[in-house]
């Protein structure tokens, strides 16, 4: 089982770009389940994702990196015995930290994952102004990310994605950075190359 995880500030458009690869992950029959973590009382990309007819789990009233640890533990070991999922994509709460999630998934008890990728999401249309007021938060997301995705680059100036993107690769040298919008989806098999095999027809 493979996992995904998304993090990145509220709104930054995690919902939209986990509902394109789990379209991507059944167009190509695999089986995926999707985990939300809501911190508040309503899901609402929940809900949105629940419209695909993907089976969704939700965490709510905490975060997957500390509160609720369990839960996610729990969640996992009940979706890989109901769905025997290829991929978990996790979409975690806008103040949810990398580094806390994988120490969390330590202590998943089940069959070891074949991977776990971290990708961090950012809206260059806001990011300058998150950044601003929420550095500690925002820089150790993108740090620690195996992929970034900046999304959004259809509505955000050129300026915008261009000094996005300066700013992100100062802060993870490492990491592939793709650029998405409506019309520029990300691939599946480039978010995850040569973990995702395609499956025998």
């Amino acid at each position: 089982m493979i996992l995904l995880v998304f993090v990145g500030f509220l709104g930054s458009g995690k919902t939209t770009l986990i509902l394109d690869l789990a379209r991507q992950l059944a167009a190509d029959g695999r089986r995926s389940c999707i985990i939300v973590n809501e911190v508040g009382e309503i899901g609402i990309d929940q809900q949105v994702l629940a419209e695909s007819g993907m089976p969704v789990r939700e965490l709510v009233a905490g975060c997957i990196c500390c509160q609720i640890t369990v839960d996610l533990i729990t969640t996992l070991q009940e979706v890989a015995a109901a769905f025997a999922p290829d991929i978990v994509l996790v979409e975690a709460s806008g103040v949810a930290a990398p580094p806390a999630i994988l120490e969390a998934l330590s202590y998943y008890p089940g069959e070891r994952f074949a991977a776990v990728h971290t990708v961090a999401v950012v809206d260059p249309t806001r990011f300058e102004a998150l950044h601003e007021v929420l550095q500690p938060l925002i820089e150790s997301q993108i740090a620690a990310a195996d992929r970034i995705v900046i999304t959004k680059i259809d509505e955000a100036g050129v300026a915008q994605v261009a000094e996005t993107e300066r700013t992100v690769r100062r802060l993870n040298t490492g990491a592939p950075v793709d650029q998405v919008s409506p019309g520029h989806s990300l691939e599946l098999s480039a978010l995850l190359p040569g973990a995702y095999p395609k499956r025998g027809r």
